[in-house]
């Protein structure tokens, strides 16, 4: 590489906002790159947001960029079909070693050989490359306003689109039962030959394991940790070595940890990066139909569990990890593994279903739905509770008296059994309950208070169910604050708000108002708050008063017992943001009560 310094061809382009058809706005002026090289033409977000994605060039002449030696950002990128458009005769050639200036439409542009930068003829370059795995924040915004918005009916007719037929379909057709019952998946590909295949992945892996060994160097409790999970999985015949290691064809998933401190048992968890893409820009997720939703409302499920006097809780152990994959296609699955840096490194096929893959969330409610329809007409007291009331593989159920849930726990630890799936971590608030299933189970008394996990989210906010006093505990745990506060930052902090009934609704509206003001600053993903939404989101905790920024509804049954008793508790609520365009707080009033 040459020790000296080129200046690349930019030049200035002025343009002005489109206030009207007939009247012009405010004049700005973007820097822009040639390229030759590229066959399209770019522009950056900021500025698309100062054009408001309507440019007028001015008439007239138009400069070459002047500040051409001044380091500055690029906010457009003209390809080489704009390059050859803007070109006039005239070309100034310097002696060797100069700048070359042609002149074009857009003004006289430089480029070419600034000098050496000194007489020394050693180059030093350094290149920086960083493989990271970052939570999208839009699609973390779009589960939460997914969320917060107007639930489905219990009875809406779901349609399925073709895709989504077309998984079911190669579950139907495809999916057998062992000897022992346990059920063989395929993975659900969009094409017949897919092209995560050929996309290099095993290089891909094995930069990435490389990687994570020096982090095992630097924390030997952490690798310690680490290797017990892998060798769990060899253990119970989850994972085996591949005889056949130089196959072709095959696709390897680089893997990391997830630390989880609030565990009690196994606090790291293993995460296989199904969306690792490979050189060819394509993924094994790429490759994977998700599947269609099978599941209920989680809304559904805890106000159908709350209607019970006696309600019963489990999960199912490692879920993903009972149900098989059909042989060929755990070569699909592949990771690279050694216990020392010393050993040859191996090669590992999962023959489960693997969490990180985009299909498994599908695969594993599928079979458990299958399991359901098949075995379930000896369990009439177990099947439509496994049907209805498990959210992945969380169990929340109830009942009215204490011997329904005895007969309830032995029919679905049956029912789970014969697929090869078992049930843990039994809880209820009825302590007599409790005593005859921990009998029966041998199961390890649960101390203090349970934590009920239904999805990823909710582990962040820590939704605890109280069994002993029947009561629900909501902790919200925000990331620390980091400074600088961008708008990055704090859409990821609210998009991970997780409340699906309602009950933290003060809190919530004031998280989906700021959300609204954010947006009509207009401002950058990484641009820093202006001071009065920071100072706005340094308050969020503070308590609300009525306000014409939002309204609300709430429902609150209330109830007559035997003795005449009467009880009133929150079931849910719902939460609105107020158009931009102002209303009086008694027109808010009326649409929260409609």
């Amino acid at each position: 590489m040459s020790p000296n310094q080129v200046v690349i061809v930019t030049n200035l382009i002025k343009l002005q906002k489109a206030v009207s058809e007939s009247k012009s706005g405010t004049a700005i002026v973007l820097r822009s790159l040639l390229d030759q090289g590229s066959q399209a033409s770019f522009v950056t977000e900021s500025a698309v947001q100062l054009l408001g994605l309507k440019r007028v060039p001015t008439k007239g002449s138009i400069s070459a960029d002047p500040a051409f030696d001044t380091p500055n950002k690029i906010d457009l990128l003209l390809g080489a079909e704009v390059y050859g458009q803007i070109l006039l005769e005239g070309l100034i050639r310097g002696s060797p070693g100069q700048l070359i200036a042609q002149n074009t439409r857009l003004g006289w542009i430089l480029s070419g050989q600034v000098g050496e930068i000194n007489q020394s003829e050693t180059c030093h370059n350094t290149v920086v490359t960083l493989h990271s795995t970052l939570t999208d924040e839009n699609t973390l915004l779009k589960q939460f306003w997914e969320l917060e918005a107007e639930p489905k009916g219990v009875n809406d007719k779901v349609y399925l689109t073709p895709e989504e037929q077309r998984c079911e379909e190669i579950f139907k057709g495809t999916t057998k039962r062992d000897e022992s019952g346990r059920y063989i998946v395929h993975m659900p590909f969009r094409s017949s030959d897919p092209a995560c295949k050929y996309g290099g992945s095993k290089d891909i892996a094995l930069k990435r394991f490389l990687t994570l060994e020096k982090r095992f160097l630097r924390n030997p409790e952490f690798k310690a940790q680490y290797s017990a999970v892998i060798n769990e999985y060899i253990a119970l015949n989850h994972m085996d070595i591949a005889q056949d290691r130089d196959k072709e064809g095959c696709v390897y998933l680089p893997h990391h940890a997830v630390i989880r401190n609030e565990k009690s048992t196994t606090k790291v968890r293993i995460v296989f990066d199904a969306s690792c893409v490979g050189s060819n820009g394509v993924s094994l997720n790429h490759d994977l139909m998700v599947g269609p939703p099978l599941q209920p409302e989680l809304r559904h499920i805890i106000m159908r569990w709350r209607c019970e006097p006696i309600c019963l809780v489990a999960d199912i152990v490692k879920m993903y990890r009972q149900i098989r994959v059909y042989n060929d296609h755990t070569d699909f699955q592949r990771i690279l593994w050694r216990e020392n840096p010393d050993d040859e490194i191996q090669v590992l096929r999962h023959l489960r279903v693997t969490f990180g893959t985009s299909s498994a969330p599908y695969l594993a409610v599928r079979s458990l739905q299958q399991l359901a329809q098949d075995e379930g007409a000896e369990f009439p007291l177990a099947k439509n509770r496994v049907l209805s009331d498990f959210y992945i593989d969380d169990l929340m159920t109830g009942c009215q008296t204490i011997e329904e849930g005895v007969e309830i726990y032995k029919q679905i630890s049956e029912l789970l059994k014969r697929g090869g799936f078992q049930l843990q971590k039994w809880a209820s608030n009825n302590k007599e309950l409790y005593r005859l299933i921990e009998d029966g189970q041998q199961i390890p008394q649960t101390q203090g208070n349970m934590e009920l996990k239904t999805d990823a989210i909710s582990k962040i906010l820590g939704l605890t169910w109280d069994k002993d006093n029947d009561e629900f505990v909501y902790t919200i745990q925000l990331n620390e604050l980091d400074l600088p506060v961008t708008k990055r930052k704090v859409i990821s902090d609210i998009a991970r708000l997780f409340d699906p009934l309602g009950w933290l609704a003060p809190i919530i509206i004031t998280a989906k108002v700021f959300i609204q003001r954010i947006w009509m600053t207009g401002i950058e993903w990484d641009a820093e708050l202006p001071a009065p939404l920071l100072k706005e989101w340094l308050d969020f905790r503070k308590n609300l008063y009525t306000s014409n920024v939002a309204y609300a509804a709430v429902v609150y049954v209330r109830i007559i017992d035997r003795e005449g008793q009467i009880h009133t508790t929150l079931v849910t609520s719902k939460t609105r943001v107020a158009p931009v365009k102002q209303r009086l707080t008694r027109e808010l009033c009326m649409a929260g009560r409609n």
